[in-house]
């Protein structure tokens, strides 16, 4: 059995990706985030199991998930971490502490758990990976963007620390830097006629696809999609 579980499944690229992830190769589904989001949608319910919302930053929720999988020495688990937080537009000396930490506990504290439960489930079973969503300007340290950047940047590192430590478990993880994702929500300040050249939910969702149709040869890397701009 191929078990996909998509935290964040209730934020803007998540909804997105569940009707994709829908028709793929994947026996189990669970979706992490917000009842009252995801259950607009209709989802088969032998293929989809909805996960309420977690703080995702604190232990015993990011454990709380992965005691819903059941799984068999010979499954898979395959996840795709969506959780995070986004603040921009200030100096470095103008952030709070509580800004720091919001940022840091939803982009870094939140994948550093979960990859580690994510670990310990594959352990029992064939194998297993995790894709996170890091961002362009990791790459690119653009002003003003300082704090989420840094935040966002420890997927970067995570990634190739999970290479060194879990490869011999059959688990491997990836990172996709992308520039502007055309969400729903970016669409509200984006011209249409510019739509083009922004990265699509799809190309996303199928780039995750085809890493984890190849996770037993991807790890490490960082993924980067970007503007035509």
């Amino acid at each position: 059995m191929r078990h996909l579980l998509i935290t964040g499944a209730s934020g803007n690229l998540g909804r997105e990706l569940i009707n994709y992830f829908d028709f793929q190769n994947y026996d189990y589904v669970y979706l992490a985030g917000r009842n009252d989001v995801l259950k607009k949608f209709n989802l088969n319910p032998e293929k989809f199991r909805i996960i309420s919302e977690l703080d995702l930053s604190t232990k015993s929720d990011a454990k709380k998930i992965f005691d819903s999988i059941n799984e068999k020495e010979e499954d898979e688990l395959f996840v795709i971490h969506l959780v995070g937080k986004y603040q921009g537009g200030k100096k470095l000396w103008e952030y709070e502490e509580t800004d720091l930490l919001k940022m840091f506990n939803s982009n870094f504290l939140s994948s550093f758990l979960i990859t580690n439960f994510a670990i310990q489930k594959v352990a029992g079973m064939k194998g297993g990976s995790i894709v996170f969503i890091s961002s362009r300007i990791t790459l690119e340290y653009e002003p003003g963007r300082a704090v989420y950047a840094i935040s966002k940047q420890s997927l970067n590192f995570l990634v190739k620390i999970i290479e060194k430590e879990a490869g011999h478990l059959n688990f491997t993880a990836n990172v996709i830097a992308p520039g502007v994702i055309l969400t729903e929500e970016n669409k509200k300040w984006i011209n249409q006629e510019d739509y083009q050249k922004f990265v699509s939910p799809e190309q996303i969702a199928r780039l995750i696809n085809s890493i984890f149709i190849n996770y037993d040869r991807l790890n490490g890397n960082i993924f980067t999609l970007n503007d035509k701009i």
